[in-house]
């Protein structure tokens, strides 16, 4: 029977065994890590009145944002429902109309009829559903926009102190 070869060992690192205190990075990042300063402006601090406001304007925000989806939706749906009774009378017409034809020119004619008032039908009703469901969008990210803006605002770090230099 054939003598077991060795693993070799993987080579260690001499270095000193880690303790809680031991940072877990190599020399080199602590250079790297050490050039950062901290901002020269703090950041503000808030109280907890403040982030009752913060939450109060995002409930407000929210709640106006579900009132203009609201409304868009039912815009849109009254407005598809519109479009489907304009179909629905154009299709009864041109129904009424074949059943009346005496030739066959005159179902051609009553169909291509139909097939061109359905297609411009069709277009005007899809550019108004683009309309609404933009100005949907717009009315719905509208409340955000101005959180977003006031965020911003209220988060900007202070400007530096201006310093004195003895001369």
């Amino acid at each position: 029977m054939a003598a077991k070869a060795k693993k070799p060992e993987t080579p260690r690192l001499a270095a000193v065994p880690p303790t809680p205190f031991t940072p877990p990075f190599t020399p080199a990042f602590a250079e790297i890590a050490a050039g950062f300063a901290p901002p020269s402006a703090p950041f503000p601090t808030l109280s907890y009145a403040d982030f009752a406001a913060i939450g109060r304007d995002n409930i407000e925000a929210a709640a106006r944002t579900n009132a203009a989806v609201s409304a868009g939706v039912e815009a849109i749906g009254r407005e598809m429902m519109e479009c489907a009774r304009a179909l629905l009378r154009r299709t009864s017409e041109t129904a009424r109309g074949l059943l009346g034809a005496k030739t066959f020119e005159d179902v051609v004619k009553l169909q291509s009829d139909l097939a061109q008032r359905s297609f411009e039908g069709m277009m005007s009703g899809s550019a108004r559903l683009s309309e609404l469901g933009y100005a949907l969008a717009t009315e719905a990210i509208a409340p955000w926009e101005t959180r977003y803006e006031a965020a911003i605002a209220q988060w900007q770090p202070a400007p530096p102190a201006a310093t004195k230099s003895a001369a």
